[in-house]
């Protein structure tokens, strides 16, 4: 079995520092811009990828990083590793751009010269035995690691189950590169469509002094079940919030003779109305008129009868002259949006258009709101937009077939596709506003359908959401691909195949691939399918005779998807969790990539999971379909673009997975190893891992360093599996990995506490570790438990009587003094409070749980001040408690900077207070409090 470089130490540091780069939507690579996907992986990530599972250990990370085009082109002194990490050390103090502060270009920009990719290919052949090997991904999802592999000229095979995906892979790996520019003629026939559609729809978007409309502010308005009044329903009325948070422009919704109405308001502090109230609070909404609030329940029923009307707030319109203005709706606008709604109403295609019923998956938060039907996404006049999109392509479909070849009017046809259904994402009721921009934001940039009690339309006859900027958007991006490739010979045409089915069934022959490389669904962290129907029902419509069997379901495929859906139901899940489904397809994947590789074959495989049950069914998947792991590569990198931590910094880790197909695949029935032998091995694996990922120059976050510790544990657990414990019962992957977080959190522990917790109570002890390991009071439920199992609390038990945490869908939330503890000032004014509410007394002597203490102090002080909270704390003894005052300092340790107990800690251990306590605060050194602010992985 020739070895390879993905077996030996590869440059990840390097592969993270360029992922990040990347991770600005400006700054990455176009093939990821020309249509919505999901968690498709930087350039930099895949190439070192490809590249180390197909070269042999005996190239140098230098030259292998020049081969992925990352470092300067010109001669340096040292290696481009050393250069890269100097570079990257100085970057906050650099003037111009990254690409001028680095000395080269996005790696996406580049491949190697003709010589370059010619010595490479003769590497390559080398090292298979002759002829070019073989890249397979199985789950292509966007195409980043197809599209990489076939730049480089080599053979390569795409498959994904998604028809929205697949259509994707078309467009960059086949039109892009065989087709070559198209702009002109897209550019000719999108024309065409708009054009015939400006005459049709407008009308329907009335002007305002010869300036045409981009967004319109809507909302919905019932009748209140008290009074019998209308009122409106938002959960706040900002259209444009300025920078300061307190200025722009908003709506104000205002009664004229009973009659609502709304007016644009600029609002400045010296209103009285304020736009961040809205009439919606926490799903219940509030009567303008008589103040009685509908709850949820009453109000998802009026949505599911129908009982509402839609409401036009406001109008946003653009002009080069006269700039942005923010217009409250006319008359004009009123009979413009009920004359579309006429139209629909009486138009045989058009009431009866998207009519089929919509799956409701289980993250989805439409649905309850009566969005049941495709059509139920869009108001009427949104639909009729998009419907008039898709008339005007069908009529200029037949002219494009007619006047080119077939291959170059069915990529003609399919780039129209994409610019008309890249609309939907950004003019739907489920279109957010971001009020600090003033315009329509992604349906879909939470990954699921949620509602909104005000959303966005745009006007797709103008504005920087309009027909004709989609165009130019689609085909920008589409052309810079294009000219990614380097020139295509015939004989090369041949080298990409596209396909469209289950990973677990490719059409590939037994032993014909080399190398497998695939980023795989993970657990229920995207459900695919149901999101992406959103697109898919459109496309159906647009491209049905264009791929007849791509299209010919009403929606895409959900029983074969490899994901973890709880939604599917008993009839498709049968007697299985949808964890074991997930498993089982995982199985399946890994089985037909062991069938297709040729003996001696790799497989690379990028985990992102955080969660260890998630590992667990992508390790048993693995070793059930007979593979070894073979070496394991953890790329991290700090990631400001993700949701929520916008401006900030925090480390994000993958993990790269490489197995083999035995060289003689027989399989062997090897004697299980017992867990107590290996038990040891595993846990000094995830420490050493820990401590060399600890003592890296990388801004890690715990959650990082244990996700970078489950690699070597795994190596260790698959290298004897299978594995049983001492009643020959088979231990899991999970086990081994629970191990690994129990010792990584041991060394946190040692390096990041300044004292023992040892002698802390168990609650108090898991609360402080919770902290210490995820930085968050947001924590995934199971890992929470387990956490807790290791010192010895059952967290359920505890719940109830603690009211240390509380739970949000399968997110556990750690609670601070504020929630746990009766205040102490409004018992002294004899305010009545239910002690099962609030489990803390501080008026109490002695406390339960050591972290009751704590917070009870926190309060007394935070309420009554220094002077009464030092007698507090010398009647109760606490300066003499070495538990307390170790739970204090700890809590100072591992809580953020910004959590509302910090600063109160810090005031506790300070002043009079300080003294009493004689707590060292030497540990609060500037790295530390830089330490502190780093946001995490959960927050994303």
């Amino acid at each position: 079995m020739t070895p390879l470089k993905i077996e030996e130490p590869i440059p990840s540091t390097v592969a993270g520092i360029e992922s990040v780069k990347e991770s600005y939507s400006e700054t990455m690579s176009p093939h990821r811009r020309i249509f919505k996907w999901f968690a498709r992986r930087p350039t930099v990530t895949t190439r070192l990828a490809i590249l180390s599972s197909l070269l042999p250990p005996d190239i140098t990370d230098d030259d292998l990083l020049k081969l992925m085009c990352v470092g300067p082109k010109e001669q340096i002194d040292g290696s481009i590793v050393d250069y890269i990490l100097r570079k990257e050390s100085t970057k906050t103090e650099r003037e111009g751009s990254i690409e001028d502060h680095f000395g080269y270009s996005y790696a996406h920009k580049r491949i190697p010269s003709d010589d370059e990719l010619s010595r490479l290919h003769e590497t390559l052949r080398e090292t298979w035995g002759g002829d070019l090997p073989t890249v397979i991904d199985p789950t292509a999802g966007g195409g980043t690691i197809p599209f990489e592999s076939s730049r480089y000229g080599l053979p390569t095979i795409s498959n994904e189950l998604n028809p929205v995906a697949w259509v994707l892979n078309k467009v960059i790996l086949q039109y892009a590169r065989t087709e070559g520019s198209l702009e002109s003629e897209v550019q000719e026939w999108a024309k065409r469509v708009n054009s015939a559609v400006r005459e049709e729809l407008s009308e329907y978007f009335p002007s305002r002094n010869g300036i045409e409309p981009n967004y319109y502010f809507r909302t919905y308005s019932i009748e209140c079940p008290s009074c019998g009044g209308r009122f409106p329903l938002s959960d706040q009325w900002w259209f444009n919030k300025d920078d300061r948070g307190s200025g722009g422009y908003a709506v104000q919704p205002v009664y004229k003779d009973d009659e609502l109405t709304y007016k644009v308001v600029e609002i400045d502090d010296s209103m009285d109305f304020d736009p961040s109230e809205g009439t919606v609070d926490g799903g219940d909404a509030e009567c303008l008129h008589c103040g009685v609030v509908t709850e949820r329940d009453g109000l998802v029923s009026k949505f599911q009868n129908g009982e509402f009307e839609f409401e036009v707030c406001a109008i946003k319109f653009v002009d080069k002259v006269n700039g942005t203005k923010y217009h409250s709706p006319t008359q004009d606008d009123f009979e413009a949006i009920e004359a579309a709604e006429d139209r629909v109403n009486n138009n045989l295609q058009l009431s009866t258009l998207l009519q089929e019923d919509r799956y409701i998956g289980y993250y989805d938060r439409a649905g309850p709101y009566g969005i049941t039907k495709w059509r139920d996404l869009y108001t009427p006049r949104q639909l009729l937009a998009h419907a008039a999109y898709l008339n005007a392509f069908d009529d200029v479909k037949p002219e494009i077939r007619e006047e080119y070849n077939d291959e170059t009017a069915e990529a003609i046809l399919v780039l129209l596709t994409l610019i008309g259904t890249r609309q939907i994402n950004h003019n739907s009721r489920l279109t957010p506003i971001r009020a600090n921009r003033g315009f329509v934001d992604n349906m879909l940039g939470n990954n699921n359908f949620s509602f909104q009690w005000h959303f966005g339309e745009s006007n797709m006859l103008s504005g920087g959401k309009s027909y004709e900027s989609w165009t130019s958007n689609v085909l920008n991006f589409y052309e810079k691909v294009v000219g990614y490739y380097p020139t295509v010979s015939k004989e090369q045409e041949d080298l990409i195949s596209i396909n469209q089915g289950d990973a677990g069934n490719l059409p590939v022959e037994d032993d014909s691939v080399q190398a497998v490389v695939i980023d795989p669904p993970y657990g229920d962290n995207i459900i695919y399918s149901e999101i992406s129907d959103a697109f898919y029902v459109w496309q159906r419509q647009y491209l049905n005779d264009v791929f007849p069997d791509k299209f010919s379901s009403t929606e895409t495929n959900k029983e074969d998807e490899a994901v973890e859906n709880p939604g599917l139901g008993e009839e498709v899940l049968g007697d299985t969790t949808p964890r074991q489904r997930y498993e089982d397809r995982m199985r399946s994947i890994f089985s037909e990539a062991y069938r297709v590789l040729e003996p001696g074959g790799v497989i690379t495989i990028y985990f992102t999971d955080k969660e260890i049950g998630a590992w667990d069914s992508l390790t048993m998947s693995i070793m059930d379909s007979s593979f070894t792991i073979t070496a394991t590569h953890t790329i991290s990198s700090e990631t400001p673009s993700r949701i929520g931590v916008q401006g900030q910094s925090s480390a994000d880790s993958s993990l790269l997975l490489t197995c083999r197909k035995p060289a003689n695949p027989q399989k062997e029935s090897r004697q299980p190893t017992l867990w107590s032998d290996i038990r040891e091995r595993t846990r000094n694996a995830a420490r050493e891992k820990a401590t060399k990922l600890l003592n890296s120059n990388l801004n890690l976050t715990k959650t990082d360093v244990i996700i970078g510790a489950f690699g070597p544990t795994l190596r260790v657990f698959t290298e004897e599996y299978p594995v049983v414990d001492k009643h020959d019962n088979p231990v899991r992957p999970k086990q081994a990995l629970e191990e690994a977080r129990a010792a990584v959190t041991e060394v946190l522990i040692e390096r990041e506490l300044e004292d023992s917790i040892d002698d802390v109570d168990a609650l108090t002890k898991w609360y402080i570790l919770s902290w210490l390991v995820y930085e968050t009071e947001n924590i995934p439920y199971d890992e929470a438990r387990q956490l807790g199992l290791g010192v010895g609390v059952q967290i359920d038990e505890i719940k109830q009587d603690t009211k240390i945490w509380g739970k949000s869908g399968d997110k556990l939330l750690l609670k601070g003094e504020d929630y746990r503890v009766r205040d102490f000032t409004a018992l002294e004014a004899g305010e009545k409070r239910r002690k099962r509410a609030y489990p803390v007394d501080p008026r109490e002597e002695s406390f339960s749980n050591d972290i009751d203490a704590v917070h009870a102090a926190l309060n007394v002080l935070d309420t009554k001040g220094g002077d009464y909270a030092w007698n507090w704390l010398q009647e109760r003894d606490l300066q003499n408690a070495p538990w307390f005052k170790r739970t204090v300092k700890s809590l100072i340790q591992v809580l953020p900077n910004d959590h509302p107990d910090h600063e109160l800690l810090i005031n506790l251990s300070s002043g009079d207070t300080g003294e009493l306590l004689d707590i060292s605060m030497e540990f609060l050194s500037s790295d530390h409090e830089e330490e502190q602010e780093r946001t995490t992985l959960q927050d994303f």
